[in-house]
């Protein structure tokens, strides 16, 4: 067993990383931001998942992601934080939604139904990419207009 040493006092940093820039307007301003929905208007917000945005310009980021056939693809920085294994998670299946939602009458999850309303939301986001807060009512509508 190697015995452990410990450093006492001020350490010398590693170089400062540079800040992520902004892919629209190139300044160092990005911060993640909740998606809420409401389920009823007086009811609690739930927050579905997070976004990358710029607090300068206000736009969505995006990630390049290569294919596994070479093309690369972009998509916009949605994401849900996974706290038991501690990992980013980009699926829209694991997305929150109210269980109320996607259930069917007897009482099982409809996986399909989830992701199409997730889709729904998200464009709602783009759409409006200031807004943080959406509504179940129009998250449906959406769902009905688009699918």
């Amino acid at each position: 067993m190697t015995p452990y040493k410990r450093k006492f006092g001020r350490e010398e940093s590693d170089p400062a990383k540079p800040a992520r820039t902004c892919q629209f307007c190139g300044k160092a301003g990005l911060c993640s931001m909740p998606v809420f929905l409401h389920v009823k208007a007086d009811g609690p917000a739930h927050v579905v998942c997070y976004k990358t945005i710029c607090v300068y310009c206000g736009k969505i980021q995006q990630i390049t992601r290569i294919t596994p056939d070479g093309t690369e693809k972009k998509e916009y920085a949605f994401f849900t934080l996974h706290s038991a294994t501690r990992r980013v998670l980009t699926a829209l299946r694991d997305f929150f939604l109210p269980r109320e939602m996607y259930e069917t009458p007897d009482g099982k999850a409809d996986i399909a139904l989830k992701v199409r309303l997730v889709r729904a939301l998200l464009s709602l986001q783009l759409q409006r990419p200031t807004e943080r807060s959406f509504y179940k009512d129009e998250v449906y509508d959406k769902a009905k207009e688009k699918f």
